[in-house]
């Protein structure tokens, strides 16, 4: 029996509503009699429905891992079983023959504002990547927890006056959500204008939900251009930075009688509400072994945190370079950090002005999977026909900064802003690491995928009508390895749709996959508990 496979999400674009046209965003549930006609919420109805199948419980085994997704990708086409030796198929099929005639991916979007269960799988191997860094494991050697690292925030400079919350001495450990009282905005004696006849002089106090933040105090003396060429060349700018103080730390190390050394660094983007990317960056020292230069060597012990703080503080307000000519600015654009930066070094426990490793790692992870959310603008990549709905040379500051970089990527050597005018010009991934700080997202999907696959077989699952139970299978300790699997699944697959089929099978999913979570995390809680008791010292008598 062939399925009605659509191309399109199923979903309606506001959850409980319909829409009333076919194609991207619309319901595609057929009207079918069942008996459950008579419930009037639709996702309650199709829950239901789904929920009376035969095949349920076959397919929630199926969609278990894009359970969580809310816009997982359809895959359709055949599947084959190679044997990895001889390069003989085993077995094939076509996905016709599972539930929903589909393969369900999970999107694996980073942001929250997407996916937010994908971003969080996104932000917890962030975590686990930046912090072997620092402390090894994973394949990275623990001595990387001796070696000399500093935390650095660098920004943008200013492109005209904003609205700001100023707090000059902070004493709230998580500062978003910062309850100290700001100091006004702009608090000036005179009143002075601008050539627009606005004021800039503003006596606000603001707090941190408000609108105003990072909104100019005059957007047409606000330098746009300006910004939007920043936040593209603000990757170049930071490679350059970094060149900058090796070649002063290894300046240092002849001068010292010391081998040469080597900056291996993590770096989060994130933006400010003004729409500017500033970076949160670990800097690691390391040795260099000539014979071996690709592997992670202890640095030598004459160079110290105050020596990396003293070079990356020398480079950042040192480095500065001018664009290439534009017809709009002839001379170019000059990029430089601007005057606020921060460089603190990294222990393993806080003590004094030091963070701590988990700290550093959870706050790079967590910047991870934000986007442009801070600006109050979110977009997917935009075209000819849909820039008119997102820029406008008069609008609102998101607005006019996304008209920048769309006029000026007309000429093909600036084509690169308008690819990423709805990033604000920014081009760059959000968290980038150097090749020999730590290990790779591939290798902790890889290691996942394992984990899965082995736990995959050796769980037992409920099986629809007329299927027999597989044998059991007992995974070996060394399995890991991929030369000791002697078959391979190969998946010839298309496209075949984004997200579920039914508000239903939305519902059903991620409430499965909801109590999972919940499961392990009280998993979790009991075998800390115990190792804690364990651990404890008895009370004497």
């Amino acid at each position: 029996m062939q399925l009605q496979l659509d191309t399109a999400s199923a979903l309606a674009l506001t959850p409980g509503t319909t829409s009333p046209a076919p194609g991207v965003g619309a319901n595609t549930e057929p009207p079918l009699s069942s008996p459950f006609a008579h419930e009037t919420s639709q996702h309650i109805r199709t829950a239901l429905e789904r929920a009376a199948r035969p095949d349920y419980a076959s397919w929630l085994h199926h969609v278990e891992s894009a359970a969580a997704c809310t816009q997982p990708v359809r895959l359709q086409g055949n599947l084959a079983t190679v044997d990895t030796r001889t390069g003989e198929i085993l077995h094939a099929r076509h996905t016709l023959t599972l539930p929903d005639g589909v393969i369900y991916k999970a999107c694996g979007n980073r942001r929250h504002t997407v996916c937010p269960a994908c971003a969080t799988t996104y932000q917890h191997d962030a975590y686990h990547l930046v912090r072997a860094g620092l402390v090894g494991g994973k394949s990275i050697p623990e001595t990387v927890r001796t070696h000399p690292a500093v935390f650095a925030t660098l920004t943008a400079p200013s492109f005209g006056p904003v609205h700001t919350r100023n707090v000059h001495r902070c004493t709230c450990r998580d500062k978003t959500r910062c309850a100290c009282r700001p100091a006004p905005c702009h608090a000036r004696r005179d009143t002075p204008t601008c050539p627009h006849g606005r004021p800039l002089v503003c006596w606000q106090r603001h707090t941190l939900s408000d609108e105003q933040l990072g909104r100019p105090l005059c957007a047409d003396c606000y330098d746009h251009n300006h910004h939007v060429v920043w936040n593209h060349h603000a990757g170049e700018l930071w490679r350059r930075t970094k060149q900058h103080a090796e070649r002063h730390l290894n300046q240092l190390a002849r001068q010292r009688g010391l081998p040469r050394v080597r900056l291996s660094h993590g770096k989060a983007a994130e933006y400010q509400a003004r729409g500017a990317v500033h970076f949160h960056i670990l800097l690691r020292l390391d040795g260099i072994d000539p014979g071996q230069p690709d592997t992670i060597t202890s640095p030598p012990d004459g160079i110290t945190t105050d020596d990396i703080i003293a070079a990356v503080t020398l480079a950042a307000t040192t480095i500065a370079y001018t664009t290439d000519p534009h017809p709009d600015q002839p001379g170019g654009w000059r990029i430089a950090w601007g005057s606020q930066h921060e460089i603190r070094p990294i222990t393993l426990s806080a003590s004094g002005d030091a963070l701590d490793d988990q700290a550093v790692a959870a706050y790079l992870a967590k910047y991870s999977t934000k986007g442009t959310e801070a600006t109050g603008h979110t977009s997917r990549r935009l075209t000819p026909d849909t820039i008119d709905l997102y820029a406008n040379p008069t609008g609102t500051h998101p607005e006019r900064l996304i008209a920048a970089a769309w006029n000026l990527g007309h000429t093909p050597e600036w084509r690169g802003l308008r690819r990423w005018a709805h990033m604000l010009g920014f081009g760059g991934h959000f968290l980038t690491k150097a090749r020999r700080y730590s290990i790779t997202f591939g290798s902790i999907r890889q290691e996942r995928a394992a984990y899965r696959r082995a736990h995959a077989l050796n769980t037992t699952h409920p099986r629809a009508e007329g299927h027999p139970q597989p044998a059991p299978f007992q995974r070996q300790a060394t399995l890991d390895t991929k030369t000791e699997e002697t078959t391979l699944v190969i998946g010839f697959l298309t496209y075949a749709g984004t997200g579920w089929h039914t508000t239903g099978d939305q519902l059903l999913a991620n409430t499965a996959a909801a109590q999972a979570r919940e499961r392990t995390r009280a998993g979790h809680e009991e075998l800390a508990h115990q190792q804690a008791c364990s651990s404890s010292t008895p009370l004497a008598a």
